[in-house]
């Protein structure tokens, strides 16, 4: 999976309509933000929650901003059961009790993917339960990684796709 460098924008808003999963538009103002690949993470105010839209859920960008962002890029490759054992993408659970974790783990390996025990670069996808520590977040944001909670990651496995609301937030 190519991954693209994250550009943070924090001082140039952005706007646009979005038109999420369950096909309701809302209007966007982000004061920041940053961009990797098909994503847009950011917050409507300075203390606000990261968001993370989808570009080609993008309906239209507003006041100029089509300008300030890079040209839509596909979204993250499908899971596969036959994708070779060391380039299946990784993932690793963190901040859940030791059974959930080991059903949570035996889940995502059926479905194809790799179960790693630390965050490294090659992390994909981080699934945090309510005990997730902040540094391994931190470094899961840090390295690009997905993070989910188990929920969005029951849609990923049923679907294949990454649901648009993953998290990028402890």
């Amino acid at each position: 999976m190519a991954v693209t460098e994250s550009k943070e924008r924090p001082n140039t808003p952005i706007a646009f309509r979005y038109c999420d999963a369950k096909g309701a538009n809302r209007t966007w103002i982000l004061i920041w933000w940053t961009e990797k690949g098909a994503y847009i993470c950011g917050g409507e105010t300075s203390g606000s929650k990261p968001r993370t839209f989808r570009k080609d859920r993008v309906i239209e960008y507003l006041s100029g901003s089509a300008q300030l962002v890079d040209p839509f890029t596909p979204a993250p490759p499908r899971i596969s059961k036959t994708t070779a054992t060391d380039a299946r993408p990784q993932i690793l659970f963190t901040g859940f009790a030791k059974q959930e974790k080991k059903d949570l783990e035996d889940k995502a390996t059926e479905a194809g993917l790799r179960v790693v025990s630390g965050s490294t670069l090659a992390l994909t996808f981080l699934c945090c339960g309510p005990n997730a520590g902040w540094r391994k977040v931190e470094r899961a944001r840090e390295s690009g990684s997905f993070i989910m909670t188990a929920g969005q990651l029951s849609q990923l496995l049923e679907s294949g796709v990454l649901p648009d609301d993953h998290l990028h937030e402890s």
